[in-house]
């Protein structure tokens, strides 16, 4: 698809609050501006999934789908923002690390450093978007489970 991008991932400071169980509040320039984006969400068994290769298509692009995996490339330069988008089930490795601010829906922003050659497991991600308030292009290798079976 697209371009790159899917946060979701970012670090293990990133996924413990892209993991938080998020409920109101919300950034309204980012509201309008995923409005304004082809938004897939829907609730599946009670959780929200807010696809961020739709929603953000300028920075998570599908390198490989079937139906057990997705693999996702997301990149994110210096001073760029994804949309709103929540994750499933995923492990990701860093490719190339930076300094980003998680926005979730009931808190404040979160910054956390994501390091060059990390990698990590997260479960179901809550709704968040992720902005580089770093000088580097940051670029992260996601693998969405979509089943087990």
């Amino acid at each position: 698809m697209k371009k790159l991008i899917l946060l979701m991932a970012l670090g293990t400071t990133t996924i413990y609050a892209c993991n938080q169980g998020i409920k109101n509040a919300s950034n309204s320039s980012q509201d309008n501006k995923s409005k304004n984006t082809s938004v897939s969400a829907e609730k599946q068994s009670g959780i929200l999934n807010i696809d961020m290769v739709q929603t953000s298509p300028n920075q998570a692009r599908v390198l490989t789908e079937n139906e057990h995996v997705r693999v996702v490339e997301y990149s994110v330069k210096p001073g760029e923002k994804d949309v709103w988008h929540t994750h499933p089930p995923r492990s990701s490795y860093v490719v190339s690390g930076g300094k980003v601010k998680v926005y979730t829906e009931n808190g404040e922003p979160k910054v956390s450093e994501v390091k060059t050659g990390t990698s990590s497991w997260a479960g179901h991600g809550a709704k968040h978007y992720v902005e580089n308030v770093g000088d580097t292009d940051i670029k992260i290798i996601l693998t969405e489970i979509k089943s087990l079976q």
